[in-house]
């Protein structure tokens, strides 16, 4: 009898964990640096599935419209948005933030030279790169760079790199390739044999993945999706379809590589609600990310070594967030 009871009671244990979820795979965690959803001119810290840890990083004297941050280094760069009584009276600057040395505050690294800048970005050796989109001032578009004997200066120098119409830009995590778009799609400029490569047309936003062997980037055309080629070898071009009627306008990867994460609205909702996602690259599964924080438009992790864990409930407010004391 005793036999038969267990056999029977291994039969209902079995049939209910078959009937229980069971993951496959864990959610994106860690710490994010993220640009507050209501001060657009402070960057903050905090950890993905506990928006109640989140801390205030750095504030700038005008509002950020992008920042990059340094893989695993102490430095952000970020590009604000000065804004004169017309168009023609305003300009961007691109700053330098030393996680390692806050009390330092943000150091400036343009001059109010360009009226447009799109885009900067930091190399693992500190070397800062930026898309100058200007019209305004007698200076050529394209992508400049600041080497990083330059940035502990008091006027930096910028020499143009590349003369091209840049939009975004982005550095390979090894430090070797540095993409960035145009109107005629995304290309990749070799950092050692100066050369230039074509890689797709049509595209844009273009983000490297951890391992600097893909990028990741937005189609431009509807229906939008976003799309992964390979930069070594074979393309292996491959795209991902988000959800209906998402206008994605910010796309970053995990810190390993698993997921692409992204920030988006949809039509029927206005501009300022962003919801963010996490897709998994392999499974195609999407699941919603950064509830906590109300929805982020820009972030990016604030280091690439985390251990992943079980995907949380996100139940925090904004009002819950704490300011870093003095």
């Amino acid at each position: 009898m005793k036999s038969s009871f267990k056999n029977v009671l291994k039969t209902i244990c079995l049939s209910l964990v078959l009937l229980l979820p069971v993951a496959t795979h864990a959610a994106p965690t860690g710490e994010i640096i993220f640009q507050h959803p209501k001060d657009y001119s402070e960057l903050w810290i905090g950890n993905v599935n506990d928006g109640r840890s989140a801390q205030l990083l750095f504030k700038l004297p005008h509002d950020i419209t992008t920042f990059s941050i340094q893989r695993d280094g102490r430095y952000i760069v970020a590009v604000i948005q000065i804004k004169g009584k017309d168009e023609l009276d305003s300009f961007h600057d691109v700053y330098l933030l030393d996680r390692k040395n806050p009390n330092a505050g943000p150091k400036r690294l343009t001059q109010g030279e360009y009226s447009e800048l799109y885009d900067a970005d930091v190399s693992p050796d500190g070397d800062v790169v930026f898309t100058n989109h200007s019209f305004v001032v007698p200076l050529e578009r394209g992508l400049y760079l600041i080497p990083n004997t330059e940035i502990e200066r008091k006027e930096p120098i910028a020499k143009l790199l590349l003369k091209n119409n840049p939009f975004q830009v982005d550095w390979a995590p090894n430090g070797k390739k540095i993409a960035y778009n145009t109107e005629a799609g995304i290309f990749i400029f070799d950092t050692i044999t100066k050369e230039t490569s074509h890689i797709i047309r049509d595209d844009g936003f273009p983000v490297f993945s951890p391992n600097s062997k893909h990028l990741a980037f937005l189609t431009k055309t509807e229906p939008y999706k976003i799309g992964i080629v390979s930069v070594v070898g074979p393309r292996n071009l491959r795209y991902i379809e988000p959800e209906e009627n998402a206008y994605i306008e910010f796309l970053t990867w995990s810190a390993d590589g698993e997921y692409l994460v992204y920030a988006s609205y949809i039509d029927r909702i206005p501009i300022f609600s962003y919801f963010n996602f996490a897709v998994h690259i392999e499974s195609g599964v999407t699941e919603r990310v950064l509830e906590t924080y109300g929805g982020l438009w820009e972030f990016e992790w604030a280091t690439r070594r985390y251990a992943l864990e079980p995907e949380g409930l996100l139940t925090t407010v904004w009002g819950k967030l704490k300011t870093k004391s003095k």
